[in-house]
């Protein structure tokens, strides 16, 4: 019996040449693909409305159909309310015992931290992280360190990412906008704790250390490392390469301008670091991080891994992704993009034999 497989995304219309992709190779894996909306599902019944690709004509078009028994997250949200109510309800299916997800995500930042500081395989490679409950709280992390980042709990792709740092007269705020670098100065304490009030009030944030990650040319830089599940459920990196932001910056996302080169590319540019130390590092966090990960919280099928190589040679784990986007393996490895296309329908295969295993008590 085929494979049933719900793409959930908050815009099935406006549909990514990835899901293209996907619906041309679904065939050969002999998986029915559909894509909808949480937004969509039909009130009192197991059903949605949406696209289903017909293997036949090669096109989408628009069903009602049961909801799949396995479903791809790959919804984004903003702070807007159809937003918040699309989460609710894919929080709601994550809960159901008859879908299975192909992975279930991960917490937000804060108890993301929490948990994994207390992994010692794991902890060493985390900056110290402390909420932002309040402008004092700031303010003593920012006397303690002299340069802070304040970044949201539940963020992504830098947004609202703030620089503080403490400079002779005042406090300099940065920050990146429409992939431009904002700047103020405050003079005055009362008007630096009145504006972060403010700020506060918007978002829940957290409070790290800025660590020295500027290249030669004053230019922040990060690793971005793509893992993903394999046709065996086994943890393979699909690519790594190198994201670098604007000069005297901040962010190091592509979404935000930054530039992207090759991990071999940069240790060619890069010989005064230690690159067989640091490889073998990099190599030893990626070996165990994916298991841990599901081991503390649920199964995952593709990460995104952000690693900040600092001025020492420091290892730092920036941020872990459950929903990476595709540019960077597009823009470095565009021959990947059929492996990119099969990797959810292989491993969607492997979770349904999984599954037959188990109900006929083989396993």
């Amino acid at each position: 019996m085929p494979a049933k497989l719900g793409i959930l995304t908050l815009d099935p219309a406006s549909r990514q040449d990835y899901f293209d992709q996907m619906a041309h190779e679904s065939k050969q894996y002999g998986t029915d693909l559909y894509s909808f909306s949480p937004l969509d599902l039909l009130p009192g019944t197991q059903k949605a409305k949406g696209l289903h690709f017909d293997t036949t004509s090669g096109i989408w078009k628009e069903e009602v159909f049961q909801i799949p028994e396995f479903l791809y997250d790959r919804c984004f949200y903003g702070e807007d309310q159809p937003s918040k109510d699309a989460k609710k309800i894919v929080a709601w299916l994550k809960e159901r015992k008859d879908l299975t997800f192909l992975g279930y995500g991960l917490p937000n930042k804060t108890a993301l931290y929490d948990r994994l500081k207390e992994i010692p395989e794991i902890s060493p490679y985390l900056p110290e992280t402390v909420r932002a409950d309040s402008t004092e709280t700031v303010l003593r992390e920012l006397n303690k360190y002299l340069s802070i980042i304040l970044k949201p709990a539940n963020g992504a792709h830098g947004y609202a990412v703030y620089s503080l740092e403490k400079k002779t007269g005042g406090l300099l705020v940065r920050t990146t906008k429409n992939g431009s670098l904002i700047s103020q100065n405050f003079g005055r304490l009362d008007k630096f704790q009145a504006w972060l009030n403010t700020l506060l009030g918007k978002y829940d944030f957290l409070i790290q250390a800025r660590i020295d990650n500027m290249d030669r040319k004053n230019r922040p830089f990060d690793l971005r490392i793509f893992l993903q599940k394999d046709s065996r459920g086994e943890w393979q990196e699909v690519t790594r390469g190198i994201r670098t932001g604007m000069e005297n910056g901040i962010l190091t996302n592509l979404s935000a301008g930054a530039s992207l080169s090759t991990y071999g590319n940069w240790q060619r540019e890069t010989p005064h670091f230690n690159h067989v130390y640091i490889s073998q590092e990099i190599s030893d966090i990626i070996s165990i991080l994916p298991a841990v990960l599901e081991e503390t919280f649920q199964p995952l099928f593709e990460l995104g891994i952000d690693l900040l190589i600092a001025g020492d040679q420091s290892i730092w784990i920036l941020d872990i992704n459950s929903k990476p986007g595709r540019k960077m393996v597009s823009l470095l490895h565009p021959e990947k993009a059929g492996q990119m296309a099969e990797a959810p329908l292989a491993y969607c295969r492997y979770l349904q034999e999984i599954g037959n295993r188990v109900q006929a008590g083989n396993v």
